[in-house]
């Protein structure tokens, strides 16, 4: 029963990517890069998974990228890059009172939380769980379930608010780290491939609504 509730979560997930782009093809003027380019490797990374497999593509980041300069970077170049996600929009709601840096923290405690209960649904194990020799580092914490990943959820749910509220080269930088934290909890053994790609589409979803509803609170 979870299994193909799991399976019918990537279908919906695929739909998802077609709609995108016939909008692209639709209003392809009003649409901003940094979000083409990140659909456009979502649907990449999903085309990917669905020739090769999900374990097949996590064993191959997990275990055929390593080396000692990558695991360096992962741990102390990366890593600390992502807290600035958290940092920035904070001063810039308590120092400059500017409600963007409230509403990006806000998407994304919103998304960490609502990955969390959707977790409980599908009980998904992580991969060290389901398969041998799973390669783990990093200070990722180690909850029981893997299905979608929260930490990528926290950092798109970051990501996607500010880039909507700011538009600006920050925003993009910020979507650029979102996509190396989605990189980083599969390469440190954490998470599958699906895992990240439906915690990206989780966001953007959760995202997506919270922008109408605050706007719509603010024209009140």
């Amino acid at each position: 029963m979870i299994i193909n509730l799991y399976n019918l979560f990537y279908l919906i997930f695929l739909f998802y990517i077609v709609c995108f782009y016939s909008i692209i093809i639709i209003m392809k003027k009003h649409i901003k890069k940094g979000f083409i380019l990140l659909f456009t490797g979502l649907a990449f990374i999903s085309l990917i998974i669905f020739l090769i497999g999900n374990e097949r593509l996590f064993l191959f980041i997990n275990h055929g990228l390593v080396n000692q300069y990558l695991d360096f970077i992962v741990l102390y170049i990366f890593i600390p890059l992502f807290v600035l996600m958290g940092i920035i929009p904070g001063i810039l709601f308590v120092f400059k009172k500017d409600i963007s840096g409230f509403f990006t923290l806000f998407s994304g405690g919103f998304c960490y939380i609502a990955g969390n209960l959707i977790k409980l649904i599908f009980k998904m194990p992580r991969p060290y769980a389901v398969l041998s020799d799973v390669r783990i580092i990093g200070p990722w914490h180690m909850s029981q379930f893997s299905f979608p990943s929260t930490t990528t959820m926290l950092a798109f749910g970051l990501a996607f608010a500010f880039f909507i509220e700011k538009r600006n080269k920050l925003s993009h930088i910020f979507l650029g780290l979102a996509c190396l934290v989605g990189f980083t909890v599969i390469y440190t053994g954490f998470h599958f491939p699906k895992d990240v790609v439906f915690g990206v589409f989780l966001s953007s979803v959760f995202v997506f609504v919270l922008k109408k509803v605050k706007d719509k609170l603010l024209n009140l």
